[in-house]
């Protein structure tokens, strides 16, 4: 497929090196940002334009923005015929309605820096469609550097969005707590690599309720109570530690 990508940042370099590994055409590099999307036009053999009002023909036009700008690129595009779909896990799909009557999501659920390469093969890839027909060819794309290729609603993507949050950024949010922690002590967050990578593993065998572990599932108070007077000097992360305990405690039923 002839392939124009809107946008120069993470998501849209991952993608365009998958497309282009895959034997897809990427006919042009849209962005504001010259120097970014120069190079990354460049590394796909593909044309750099600014401009919105000037695109090449393509046969999908992807917006790979930041969510808040997807509602502007459309309405300054006009593709009508041809596919458009955004990236993004929770807008709307009718943002796009101005830039063509066909268009749809193509949302890659995973985490994207823009220089380490991925294995798409393994990126699950949320494809939904305006219509029958553009969701096939959509998700005809998505198989095509992926093998793991989910056909969804809005409400079914926008919530496993909110999922994903949980799952991802919640979870690094709370590594990064770890980490301060323990370097307030003079010790590497490597000390817990071990425990993180082997929960990553078992949850691929077992659901997370069953696997979760801890003072709050034993019903271990005297150690909640400790961990909460070691954070008295902190009463964000103090409240922090009391809200997800008790958010556990609920899940057992206490």
């Amino acid at each position: 497929m002839n392939i124009s990508i809107v946008g120069a940042g993470n998501v849209a370099t991952q993608l365009a090196i998958a497309f282009r590994s895959a034997g897809h055409r990427i006919i042009e590099i849209v962005a504001r940002n010259e120097e970014h999307g120069a190079a990354l036009a460049k590394n796909v053999d593909a044309e750099f334009n600014s401009n919105l009002k000037a695109l090449a023909g393509a046969d999908i036009y992807i917006i790979a923005v930041k969510d808040d700008a997807i509602s502007d690129v459309a309405t300054r595009i006009d593709v009508e015929g041809k596919i458009v779909a955004h990236t993004s896990g929770v807008k709307p799909i009718f943002l796009l309605t101005d830039a063509s009557a066909t268009h749809g999501v193509f949302y890659p659920l995973q985490t994207m820096t823009r220089h380490q390469q991925l294995n798409f093969a393994e990126v699950p890839i949320i494809i939904e469609g305006n219509d029958e027909v553009t969701a096939s060819i959509l998700a005809q794309l998505a198989k095509s550097i992926s093998t793991k290729v989910y056909r969804v609603n809005e409400q079914q993507r926008q919530w496993i969005h909110v999922a994903a949050v949980f799952a991802n950024n919640f979870t690094n949010h709370f590594y990064s707590i770890a980490e301060k922690l323990l370097n307030e002590q003079g010790v590497s967050i490597e000390i817990l690599l071990p425990l993180i990578l082997r929960s990553a593993e078992n949850i691929q065998h077992n659901s997370p309720k069953v696997l979760q572990t801890g003072p709050a599932v034993r019903g271990d108070f005297r150690t909640i109570d400790r961990h909460l007077q070691m954070l008295r000097d902190d009463e964000k992360l103090q409240a922090l530690y009391r809200s997800v305990t008790e958010s556990i405690l609920r899940g057992r039923g206490i």
